[in-house]
């Protein structure tokens, strides 16, 4: 590989330790509307967009419950926990001095909508660190369609064989993968099955650990 010059981070799950927050706010949800919310329902979700977990949940519960009213009853509860902000992942803050320190830009490419996404990272003092974010209601594609990375590359002027993307899921590493980018899977809530490995440059458990896989790479 090139010189590294641009990192991507997701952000749920891989920043910020909200992936189980979410799940308890559908969860939460759920029980207005009288049903029981799967954890496996939730895994189809992970690293995807609003309109691509709408048009899942008209798919799997539309003809049970009022989706658009289910969605907008799991904002407010998800809003309500983040309030104070969120717990940042073990490890982000060396990095980020890390690749501050060595010049390497550094984007955050989310499914999060921008409201929700910049509020977090201004309320963990990171927001700075950050050349460029990119949010799901600013694209038309959600991740395992690549879009998303391609677009926040080509904002920053970089080729994305220079890019690595830092990932926890399945459909962000698939899209990373599909980008032609250098994905580094972070599993938070869900393992990746052995494929989604395979098509990972590596598999780590800490964002600190990062800084490591980077320095082979210069």
């Amino acid at each position: 590989m090139e010189k590294v010059k641009l990192v991507i981070f997701d952000m749920d799950g891989l920043i910020f330790d909200t992936e189980k927050l979410s799940y308890a706010s559908w969860a939460e949800a759920a029980k207005n509307f009288n049903f029981d919310f799967e954890l496996k329902l939730f895994h189809k979700m992970l690293g995807t967009n609003h309109e691509s977990i709408r048009n899942l949940l008209i798919s799997e519960l539309g003809d049970k419950i009022d989706v658009d009213e289910y969605i907008k009853e799991k904002r407010r509860i998800n809003l309500a926990m983040l309030e104070n902000g969120a717990e940042k992942k073990p490890g982000l803050d060396d990095l980020l001095k890390y690749l501050e320190e060595k010049n390497i830009k550094k984007a955050v490419a989310t499914s999060s909508n921008r409201e929700v996404a910049l509020n977090l990272l201004e309320k963990a003092s990171i927001l700075h660190y950050f050349n460029y974010v990119l949010c799901g209601d600013e694209v038309k594609k959600s991740k395992p369609d690549p879009e998303v990375f391609l677009n926040v590359a080509k904002k920053l002027d970089v080729n994305p064989r220079n890019c690595i993307v830092l990932e926890d899921s399945e459909a962000g590493t698939i899209a990373a993968s599909r980008g032609r980018m250098k994905a580094i899977i972070i599993p938070d809530l869900k393992e990746p099955d052995k494929e989604i490995e395979e098509l990972a440059y590596k598999r780590l458990n800490n964002l600190k650990e990062v800084i490591n896989v980077i320095e082979n790479l210069e």
